[in-house]
C-alpha cells in the first residue's frame, strides 16, 4: 500500500510530466512545420545545371611590322650606329624604291600592305605593334628595332619591295642575319624558320617566285633587334609584271593573305617542335654542327637546304635548316600512307594484291606519277581534289605540320604546291618504322626496292641496306630514308631547293649520309 504522501508525490510528477512533454512536442511540431516546407520545397525545386567555366583563350604573341623606309617630306639623312656600339655609320632611313609601271613609291607600298596586314593579325587574334602609322613620322632604323624590343614583340617583320637594274629581275625573297652576326645569332635559327615560314607561303600564295633567304649583316634594323627578325622583299617593282601586281588592291589581299598564313605556319612549326622535342630524346649537337658545316658551300650558292635524322632507339636527332620545301616525288610517302588508311574505299572489289597494290609499287618504287595521281584520284573517289584532302587530312592528323599537297604530280598550279619539311618526313619513317601506321610494313618493302639509289644509299658503306625515296624537280633534290645498320636503325631527309647544280646536290645528300652514317655507328 502506498502512503498518501508518496501517491500525492507521484501524481504530481506525472502531471508536470505529461504537461511538460505536450509542451515540447507542440514546440517541435511548430519548429518541424517550416522545415518539412523547406525541405518540400528543396524536392521539388528544379536542379540548377552549372555550366562548365570557358577556358580563357590563350594569348598570342605580340608581332611588330615594320613598314620599311619613310616619305620623302622627312629628313632622315643623318647617320646612326649601323649595330649596338658599332663604329659603322648609316642613314638613319631612306625613302626607298618606287613601282617603274606603277609609280607607287615603296615607302608608300609598305605602309599600305603593312595597315592592311596589322588588320588581318588582329582579326586573328595577335596584337600587333606598328613601328609608324604614316609617311610623316621621323623614326629611324634602330629606333624601329628598338621599339619592338622594348614593347616586348615576339618576332619582327619589316616589310619592304625589290629594285634592280635588270628588268627580268622578279619574285620574293627574304633577308635575315647570318648565324656569325655577333648582335643577333643566339636566334639565327628562329630567325630562318621565320623567313621560311613567310616566304614559302607568300610565295605559294601569290604565286611569286620564291628567291631563297639572303644573309646580310649590314641591316640596321635587323642588327638592333633582340627578337627573331626578317625583311620580306615582296617583289620587285623594276619588274613589270611584280609592280602591276603589288598595285592591285585585289592582288594586295593575297599578299597580306600570304604572309597571315606564314605566320601561322611559324607558330604551328613552333608547337609541332616542341611537342616532338618532348618525345625525342636530346639533340646530337655535333652532328648538327658537322651537317651545317658540310652545306656550308651550298646555302653560300642560295639554295635552301633542310636535314632531318633520328636514332630509332634512343630517339636523339639531330636538324639543319627548318621549315617547309617543295617535296617533289616525296609527297608520294604520304600519298601511299593515306591510301593504306583508306584501303578498302581506294580497292573497292579489288584484293590487295591486285590493281592497287601494283599502283603504289610503281609510286614508291619506281617513282611513276601517274600512278600516284590514279592513287589520289580513287582516294577521292574519282574526284583528285578531295583525294588531295583527304592527304591533308591525314598529314594533320599526324602532326605533319609542315607537310601540304596542293598538286598532282608533274600537275602546274602557279597559286599552291606540294610542300613538306625533313622534320616531318623524319616523323612518318619513324612511324613506319616502329609499325605505327597502317601499312607500314608494306610501304617499307617497296621503299627497300627503291630503283633510286644515287643519294642516302650512295653514301652507305657495301653491305648496309635502305629503304628510300626520292624526290626530283629541276630545281629540286630530296631523298628520305629508313637505314639499317647492324643493331642500329635511324631516319635520315635531306631536303634542297632552288638548286643550281642537280648533280652536285646529289653528291652532297650522298656526303651527309656519309657523315651521319659514322656518327651514328659511333654511339
Amino acid at each position: 500500500m502506498i502512503k498518501g504522501w508518496l501517491f500525492k508525490r507521484m501524481c504530481l510528477c506525472l502531471c508536470l510530466f505529461l504537461l511538460t512533454g505536450g509542451l515540447l512536442a507542440g514546440c517541435r511540431g511548430r519548429e518541424e512545420e517550416p522545415e518539412k516546407k523547406a525541405e518540400k520545397a528543396e524536392e521539388q525545386a528544379e536542379p540548377i545545371e552549372e555550366e562548365p567555366a570557358e577556358e580563357p583563350e590563350e594569348e598570342k604573341p605580340l608581332i611588330a611590322i615594320d613598314p620599311g623606309h619613310q616619305g620623302p617630306g622627312v629628313d632622315m639623312s643623318a647617320q646612326e650606329p649601323n649595330a649596338p656600339g658599332s663604329e659603322v655609320m648609316k642613314m638613319k632611313a631612306t625613302s626607298g624604291t618606287s613601282g617603274a609601271y606603277s609609280g607607287i613609291p615603296e615607302y608608300q607600298l609598305c605602309l599600305d600592305i603593312s595597315l592592311m596586314l596589322k588588320d588581318a593579325l588582329e582579326a586573328e587574334g595577335y596584337p600587333v605593334l606598328l613601328t609608324r602609322e604614316n609617311n610623316e613620322t621621323a623614326i629611324s632604323n634602330s629606333e624601329r628595332a628598338v621599339l619592338a624590343n622594348e614593347a616586348g614583340a615576339d618576332i619582327s617583320i619589316r616589310i619592304h619591295a625589290n629594285g634592280s637594274e635588270d628588268p627580268q629581275a622578279n619574285g620574293a625573297l627574304a633577308l635575315i642575319s647570318s648565324q656569325s652576326n655577333p648582335y643577333t645569332g643566339s636566334f639565327y635559327g628562329e630567325s630562318r624558320a621565320l623567313a621560311e615560314s613567310i616566304l614559302g607561303a607568300y610565295c605559294g600564295r601569290t604565286g611569286f617566285a620564291n628567291q631563297g633567304i639572303q644573309e646580310n649583316d649590314t641591316m640596321t634594323g635587323i642588327n638592333w633587334s633582340q627578337i627573331p627578325v626578317m625583311i620580306l622583299e615582296m617583289g620587285f617593282m623594276t619588274n613589270e609584271q611584280d609592280d602591276l601586281k603589288m598595285a592591285d588592291p585585289s592582288f594586295r589581299q593575297q599578299m597580306v593573305q600570304g604572309i597571315v598564313e606564314g605566320i601561322d605556319q611559324y607558330y604551328a612549326d613552333k608547337a609541332a617542335e616542341e611537342t616532338t622535342a618532348d618525345a625525342q630524346g636530346q639533340p646530337l649537337e655535333e652532328l648538327n654542327v658537322q651537317i651545317q658545316n658540310s652545306l656550308a658551300e651550298r646555302t653560300a650558292l642560295g639554295e635552301v637546304w633542310s636535314v632531318y635524322t633520328q636514332d630509332l632507339q634512343s630517339g636523339n636527332y639531330a636538324s639543319a635548316g627548318q621549315g617547309a620545301l617543295e617535296s617533289a616525288s616525296v609527297i608520294k610517302l604520304y600519298t601511299a600512307a593515306t591510301v593504306f588508311t583508306d584501303l578498302e574505299n581506294v580497292t573497292g572489289e579489288e584484293t590487295y594484291e591486285g590493281e592497287t597494290g601494283e599502283l603504289l609499287g610503281r609510286m614508291i618504287s619506281a617513282s611513276d606519277n601517274d600512278a600516284a595521281n590514279e592513287l589520289v584520284r580513287r582516294l577521292g573517289g574519282g574526284d583528285t581534289g578531295a583525294g588531295m584532302e583527304k592527304v591533308n587530312a591525314f598529314a594533320k592528323a599526324n602532326g605533319f605540320a609542315e607537310t601540304h599537297m596542293g598538286r598532282l604530280m608533274l600537275e602546274e598550279n602557279p597559286s599552291d604546291d606540294n610542300y613538306t619539311s625533313a622534320a616531318d618526313c623524319g616523323k612518318l619513317l619513324a612511324m613506319l618504322s616502329g609499325g605505327e601506321l597502317a601499312g607500314s610494313e608494306m610501304i617499307l618493302d617497296y621503299m627497300k626496292a627503291q630503283e633510286r639509289t644515287g643519294k642516302i644509299p650512295a653514301g652507305l658503306p657495301e653491305g648496309v641496306s635502305s629503304a628510300n625515296k626520292t624526290g626530283e624537280l629541276s630545281d629540286v633534290e630530296n631523298d628520305a630514308a629508313v637505314i639499317y645498320a647492324g643493331e642500329k636503325t635511324y631516319v635520315l631527309c635531306v631536303l634542297s631547293n632552288q638548286v643550281i647544280d642537280p648533280q652536285a646536290a646529289r653528291d652532297k645528300i650522298a656526303e651527309i649520309s656519309g657523315i651521319v652514317y659514322q656518327y651514328m655507328i659511333s654511339l
